[in-house]
């Protein structure tokens, strides 16, 4: 009888956390449309889009909620594989090389501020001939 008695206490409380945390979520969520939340620098850089931060972004949210999915399931921590770690690590070590290579280039640019970014060069036109 006595065990019954904490399950249910124990499954009271885990509704009041998610409730709580749900609750959170939808204020935040409300501000974020509100306009009080700005998320213009969360995935650009110089009001550029970084694909690596997006993915860095999206990867950390996905094994979180599974991590936290999975400990909810069992009860207790469970432990990361491996592959999910060395995951996390490529995406947040092509974050911070991302990182490094437009701080280099910004570094070049600010050296020679002739240089243009070969990018943002005219294309040459080409001749289209009649067959």
């Amino acid at each position: 009888m006595e065990t019954q008695t904490w399950h249910g206490l124990a499954m009271i409380i885990g509704v009041g956390i998610t409730v709580v945390i749900l609750g959170l979520a939808a204020v935040v969520l409300w501000k974020i449309f509100d306009g009080t939340i700005k998320l213009d620098d969360l995935i650009s850089e110089d009001g550029k889009a970084s694909l690596s931060r997006f993915q860095f972004l999206i990867f950390t949210f996905v094994v979180a909620g599974v991590f936290l999915l999975l400990s909810i399931e069992s009860g207790t921590f469970v432990d990361l594989p491996n592959n999910v770690l060395v995951l996390l690590g490529l995406s947040s070590g092509s974050y911070v090389i991302s990182k490094g290579i437009a701080e280099n280039a910004s570094r070049n640019r600010d050296r020679d501020p002739e240089a243009t970014d070969p990018r943002d060069a005219p294309r040459p036109r080409t001749r289209r001939t009649r067959s």
